[in-house]
Parts: C-alpha cells; structure tokens; sequence
C-alpha cells in the first residue's frame, strides 16, 4: 500500500479520532502529507518516539495501539505463565502520556495479559525499578526523555528492567510489520479490565520501596546523615517526574537544605517556562539559578521530564559553571572509587559509551578496574551489567554516558538521575567539609591525567530525505576522508562500528570490534583525541562528537577548535539542512 492509499484509509475511517481527523483536513501540502503517511515510525532498539499528530509517521493512539498489539503478541507466543507475568506501565507528564499509557493497558488487557499499570506519572528509572519488583515479563515507558514538547514516545523495557535488547526489538519489528490495521485495533474502558483483575493499578507504596533502595547509593552515611543540612541545593524538575521523588529521596537521607523551582515543578505538559526541557541545555537552568543566586547555593541540579538525566551547575566564586556529563560521571566514579577496598576494585567493572570521554577510563584501570565500552545508549551499559556479573564474575561499579546519563547501583537497569542526584550531592558536601569545590577536585583529576574537553554538534534532517542525506554523509565519511583533512592531527586508526572493523594508516585493517553493528564512525588520533559521527537512532539527527585532551588547557581548547572547523566544513558541503 503506498502513502496516498493509506491516507484514503484515515480519511474515510469514520471513527477516527475526531482531533485527529480535524487535523488532517487541515493539512493541504502534499509533502506533509507524505512524510506522514509514507512509512509507519521507526520502531528501534529505543522503542518508538517522534512528533504527536497524525498519521502513521506521527504517535497518536492508533500508532501507541499498533505497537502495544505487537507486544500482546510477542508475550502471548511465550505462553500463559508469561502473560500472567505481564506488563509494567507507567508514563511522563507530556501531552497525552497518561492516555497513550491507558491504551495500551487496555490493548494488553484485552489480549489477556496482566498489566500493572501507574496511577500517576512517575520516572523512567522507578519504571524499571517496577519491572524488576513486579517480575514482570516486560515494561512499556511513555515518555519522549528530554525531546520538545511535541514529542513522545514508546519505551519496551525486558524482565531485567533494562531497554529491549536487539534480538528482541527485531522479533516486536517482525511482528509489527504485518499490523497494517491500526484503526481496527478495539478496546474496552479501562475501568472494565480494573475491575476484572486484568490492570492492577500502583501507587505510591512503589516510590516508598525505590527510595528505600535509595540508601544503598549513600557511600558515606554517617557524612551524610551529621552533615546532610549544611550542603545547599537548588533542583529543577524542568516540570518533569523528578518532583515526584527527588524531594522526599533528599528529605529522606538528610539533604534538607533543598529548594525547589516551584514554577517548573508543576508537572505542565506544555513546559511554558523553558524552550528545551533538556538539563543539557544551559538555558533550562534560567529559572533555577535566580533562586541560586537568591539562597547563595552550594549546586543547582536539573533533571529531565522523565528524571533519568541529570545536569549540574556549580559555582566559581558567584559565575555559574555548567557541568558536562563526561566531567559529572568522572566526578561520580572517582568519588566511588574511594570507598572501595583494592580487592573490590579488582573484582569490579564500569561501563560508559563509545562516545563518552575516556578519562572516566583511565581513571578506572589506574585502580585495575575493568572497562566495557559499549554502543551509544544505556540499553548497552544494561546489557553488560547481566553479562558481567553472570558470565564473568565481576561487580558493577558504575556506569554513564556523555548525555548526562549515570546508573549507581542496579536495582534499576537504565541512567537514573535520582540515583546520580543524591551521590552527586553527597560529593560536593564531602569536597564542602574539606574546603573544596566540585570545580578543585576536577582540576586536580586534570592536573593528574591532562586536561579532557569534549563537545557535540547536533545537524538536523527534516522530512522523507533526511535519512538518505544521513547516510550519504556517513558513506561520504567512510570513503573520502584523507589524511591531509586533518592537518597537524594525525590518523592512528579509524573504528567502523558498521563493518565492526578497525583500520590503521592506508586502510591496513588492525582487528575487529567486539559489538553490534551500528552505523558509527570514530576516527582516533594519535594522542588519543577522537572524533565520532554517529546518526541518532530515534530523531532525523547527525551528532558528531569531539574529545580531545593535552596537558596543558589552551592546547586542549586550540585542538577541539581545529577538529570542530573541518568537520563543519566538511558537513556544510554535504547539503546539511539545519544545525543546532
């Protein structure tokens, strides 16, 4: 069926959303109407997110239905103990999560599998949290993390509370493509399947359970405990789930010199105070640094709308200094470190991204701790914590990513920003007692191992070519990248995580990579400063990622410079569409 037979479907469907079929009759350009109906949303190893509206592109209650039928029967092949075993669901504060997680109970529910199902929006990580409490088989997420406003999404986490793995996302893709009847797909009032046992609704004896969990991420409890009050906090929610926890998780351990933004705690779906609800954004900070400025704070912590991201500013006398999610991980890790005996340390492993910094490692194997680099996405980091501990005996340690992504202990199994805001404050109040700051103790790790700086430019491809012109720059990478591009920066090797080759000088192939294949490309230098290209798997994005590193600052910052110059200028001749 090609897009404009699709199209005729939904218009004629006379029991189509009556918003939604407003909304179509209102779209007159022929282009828009392609790239609404002109394939079905990608569904990846991250589930499913985009823009809301509609069309089979879009996410709408028939595209939550079509997904949520495919997993019905995923679960059902795997027979009755698995469908009793069931779902967890639980969703964000965006537009239309609370329905969206609805649907798809009922959509379950009415194939006969239990659901355990929210009574409120609540974050990612308590929903993996929940999966693993309720042994449930599988957990859907409704969220779209940090993405504007206009986006949601679909998350499918497995019985391990981590995202799917990619044999599973290929098994609930196969399945997917032979539903092409998503406004067939009929449900029952939710209250019906409540009422028949089939949904059990949770509530806030879940977050009671979570937080208590919560103490096993304190290293130094008594610290903590004596001392708690005396570290000032400033958080923002950015009007996300993080209000539901982090206050009370605070309050609990003895944080109770915490001030919350009280404007962007209010759960607003539209979140009218800030453009990007994202903490990687140093404009959502806006608001939260008034208040700083206000109470004389210690930090200012930021998480995302569904609080698995966590961004932190500190201060340099009264300037605000923003924190990236390399040098928050590192601060984390090496924070850890120190509780640990060296027996322990040799018995455990970390795991971060290939994007990620590699001072985070160096630091790590200076303390004969095992590092598992993975592929971009936590699911990865989840992965490796089963395959560590039960394959090879090792410890989970600690795991993150650049994209402000920390996991501390593994009673979750995706980044939680409520795990990394508590040990993050628990850091900066031992650094307080001890006349440092966050911003010393960085300077010392750089003092020791060089002087790491990293950055990201993100290039948008909008409508139905966007990927082809993707893909086109990635083979233009991959085929005509000389060495004479980078100047004085010389080529050491080049890691093709497509191919899962790594090449030397002259295209010498030196050994091949121990992953997935993925549409990746890292060139190394030889002093270890790298840059990575890498299409994102859930936006129509390129994001091209810089690390460098040199003993000495400016050098660091002069060679980050030059590398972001020929690779823009490299992109900029490729027909890139927007960069952000």
């Amino acid at each position: 069926m090609n897009w404009k037979d699709k199209l005729t479907q939904w218009r004629e469907d006379t029991n189509l959303n009556k918003a939604l079929r407003h909304e179509l009759m209102n779209i007159k350009d022929e282009k828009e109407l392609e790239d609404r109906f002109y394939r079905y949303l990608e569904f990846g190893t991250g589930g499913m997110r985009g823009e809301m509206g509609v069309g089979i592109n879009r996410i709408n209650e028939y595209t939550i239905k079509r997904v949520a039928k495919s997993l019905a029967i995923y679960i059902a092949s795997h027979g009755q103990d698995t469908m009793n075993k069931g779902v967890a669901i639980s969703y964000d504060n965006r537009h239309f999560s609370k329905e969206f997680a609805e649907i798809t109970a009922s959509v379950l529910a009415s194939e006969g599998i239990h659901v355990y199902l929210s009574d409120s929006m609540r974050p990612t990580p308590e929903l993996s949290f929940s999966v693993r409490k309720f042994s449930s088989f599988l957990g859907v997420m409704i969220t779209a993390s940090h993405n504007p406003k206009n986006y949601n999404g679909f998350k499918v986490y497995d019985e391990e509370g981590g995202q799917i793995t990619l044999e599973v996302a290929n098994e609930l893709l196969a399945i997917l493509e032979n539903i092409t009847d998503e406004l067939s797909i009929n449900i029952q009032p939710l209250d019906m399947y409540i009422e028949q046992g089939t949904v059990t609704l949770f509530s806030k004896e879940i977050d009671q359970i979570y937080i208590e969990r919560l103490t096993s991420v304190i290293q130094n409890k008594e610290l903590v405990r004596k001392k708690g009050s005396e570290l000032s906090v400033i958080y923002t929610p950015l009007h996300g789930t993080g209000a539901v926890l982090l206050p009370q998780a605070y309050k609990t351990f003895g944080f109770l010199n915490l001030r919350v933004v009280e404007e962007q705690s209010d759960g607003d779906s539209g979140f009218f105070t800030v453009k990007s609800p994202n903490p990687e954004d140093r404009n959502a900070f806006k608001m939260a640094l008034d208040y700083a400025v206000d109470s004389q704070s210690d930090i200012v912590i930021a998480t995302d709308p569904d609080a698995d991201r966590l961004g932190v500013v500190v201060f340099n006398d009264t300037q605000p200094v923003y924190l990236n999610g390399n040098q928050i991980g590192l601060l984390l890790l090496d924070y850890l470190i120190q509780f640990k005996t060296p027996q322990e340390l040799n018995n455990s492993f970390i795991a971060k991204t290939i994007v990620t910094s590699d001072l985070g490692g160096k630091l790590a194997e200076d303390y004969h701790i095992e590092v598992q680099n993975t592929l971009t996405g936590f699911k990865f980091i989840g992965e490796q914590i089963k395959l560590s501990e039960e394959i090879n005996g090792k410890k989970f340690l600690f795991g993150y990513e650049e994209s402000y992504g920390y996991l501390v202990e593994p009673f979750v199994r995706d980044k939680d920003a409520i795990q990394a805001a508590i040990l993050l404050a628990e850091v900066a109040l031992h650094c307080k007692i001890n006349n440092k700051t966050l911003i010393s103790r960085l300077e010392e790790l750089y003092t020791e191992y060089g002087y790491y700086k990293e950055d990201l430019i993100t290039y948008e491809f909008k409508g139905k070519n966007g990927l082809e012109k993707m893909n086109d720059i990635m083979t233009s990478f991959r085929d005509k990248t000389t060495q004479q591009d980078f100047n004085k920066l010389n080529i050491e090797r080049v890691e093709d995580y497509l191919t899962q080759q790594i090449y030397g000088p002259s295209e010498k192939l030196i050994e091949s990579i121990n992953l997935p294949s993925s549409n990746v490309l890292k060139f190394i230098f030889e002093d270890d400063s790298w840059v990575c290209l890498r299409p994102s798997g859930t936006e129509p994005k390129l994001k091209v990622y810089f690390s460098v590193n040199d003993k000495l600052e400016y050098k660091a910052i002069e060679k980050l410079n030059i590398l972001k110059e020929i690779y823009n200028f490299k992109i900029s001749l490729m027909d890139t569409t927007t960069l952000i």
